[in-house]
């Protein structure tokens, strides 16, 4: 059985009438009538004597007000329980991530999350390197690549993103693009450097393209951006960033081997502090949507 139909014959009971029943719920009295009506049908008894002057409940309509009223109230309490949660949840979470996921998937999120818990603090530390969460560097990090090792962490695998290569869609228009890994040679290369040129996506292009005219480098996938809707040439970059570009486009469809998987890392330490989890819960929660709304970008309720 539907339990949301218990509602409509608590509303009934207490009304006296299935039109002043369908007023309360804000539904019109077809509806109160046609949901009673099939509960009725389906559990075999009435409900309800049907007078003009109301509804009348019979033995068995009373067992289930009853029945409702308990998941009534308890419903009841666990909202308010919830909503005390909320409110007493409190204290300073630190999250690390690199520029480019803490610009794209973090920070959007970060004003939904502080009106759904209004206590907590966020710390937000920008950085290429890997800081160290078991020494206390931070609580929280969100990072791509291999799955985290190492004592005193906790990881969560999340939805895996794609890499391939964009240009400006004036680049496009000036002098074509790749549409194969072979056509990448006769292009201009936006090249990275220090960390960024060991990722896999960078590796790959430089692969494709070794005889091809190095322009500019970069040592921030951020600039990189810049660099490509500069019109200075190819680039790797994440589709979750590439996509969310109106000035940029994809020369061709994400190879397979660019797929790359991510994580979300608590302090085994902080783990169970309902501050730390609110965060990691909610950040997993806005991830995962918005991987399948195809990383773009949706807002979180």
């Amino acid at each position: 059985m539907d339990w949301n139909d218990l509602r409509y014959v608590l509303a009934v009971a207490e009304a006296g009438s299935a039109l002043r029943a369908a007023e309360r719920l804000g539904v019109n009295q077809t509806t109160v009538l046609r949901r009673i009506d099939a509960l009725e049908a389906q559990l075999g008894t009435a409900f309800f004597e049907r007078r003009r002057s109301g509804h009348s409940l019979t033995p068995a309509g009373r067992r289930a007000v009853e029945a409702a009223e308990r998941m009534d109230a308890e419903v009841g309490a666990l909202v308010s329980a919830l909503a005390a949660e909320r409110r007493n949840l409190a204290g300073l979470v630190r999250i690390t991530t690199s520029e480019s996921l803490a610009n794209r998937l973090v920070t959007p999120s970060m004003r939904a999350f502080h009106e759904r818990h209004p206590g907590i603090d966020v710390e937000l530390i920008t950085s290429d390197q890997r800081l160290d969460l078991a020494r206390g560097d931070a609580d929280v990090a969100l990072r791509a690549g291999s799955r985290p090792e190492g004592a005193g962490i906790v990881a969560r695998r999340l939805p895996d993103h794609h890499w391939t290569i964009y240009c400006s869609r004036k680049y496009a228009a000036q002098r074509g693009y790749p549409r194969t890994r072979e056509e990448i040679g006769s292009h201009d290369i936006v090249g990275m450097d220090g960390r960024m040129a060991t990722l896999p996506g960078y590796q790959w292009l430089a692969s494709a393209a070794q005889d091809a005219r190095i322009r500019f480098r970069s040592n921030s996938l951020i600039n990189l951006v810049s660099n490509l809707k500069a019109d200075l040439g190819l680039g790797a970059l994440p589709c979750m960033l590439g996509d969310a570009e109106p000035d940029l486009m994809r020369c061709m469809e994400p190879p397979p081997e660019l797929c790359s998987e991510m994580w979300l890392i608590v302090r085994e330490e902080v783990k169970s502090q309902p501050h730390v989890r609110a965060l990691a819960d909610f950040l997993c929660d806005c991830i995962r949507a918005e991987a399948a709304n195809g990383w773009r970008q949706l807002e979180p309720a």
